[in-house]
């Protein structure tokens, strides 16, 4: 399956499109947030998070394969706010959503779901049911690597290179 990186397998995007880099786990306060409304909120970074100062990355994509060794682990003292490639995990397990599609995204996604496994990380019936309803290159998912060579090996802050 693309667009899933479970052993740092690249993934496959669109060229200009923006995306949200996010943990799994915060798209549920996204979420909440919209169904409270019906709409998104204006500025979900400091509406949604008002005490995390880097809860999503954005990221616009000028090569269509992304490697998951572009995401960079960083101390929080390098944190510039004004730059939103920088993000934060709790859980090691982030979603590239692209920004188009997220408020249809929300109404499929929930957490609790995607980690419902009994041998695996996630749930990986369930992330295919729910990407099968977009094209390829809109979403994905990384899982972190603590056995890798990357950077990317579970929670902290991280910037996108």
């Amino acid at each position: 399956m693309k667009n899933l990186s479970n052993n740092n397998e690249p993934l496959e995007l669109s060229i200009g499109k923006q995306y949200y880099i996010i943990d799994a786990l915060y798209l549920t306060e996204i979420k909440s947030e919209f169904l409270k409304a019906n709409i998104l909120p204006k500025d979900i970074r400091n509406e949604v998070f008002p005490y995390t100062d880097t809860p999503f990355a954005l990221y616009k994509p000028d090569e269509s394969i992304f490697y998951v060794n572009q995401i960079i682990k960083v101390d929080y003292d390098e944190v510039v706010l004004t730059d939103f490639s920088f993000f934060s995990t709790d859980t090691g397990l982030i979603v590239f959503i692209s920004e188009d599609i997220l408020v249809e995204f929300l109404k499929y996604f929930n957490y609790e779901d995607l980690v419902d496994s009994e041998n695996e990380l996630i749930n990986e019936k369930y992330w295919k049911q729910i990407v099968s309803n977009f094209k390829l290159t809109d979403i994905g998912l990384v899982l972190a690597d603590s056995d890798s060579q990357n950077d990317f090996d579970g929670s902290g802050t991280y910037k996108i290179i």
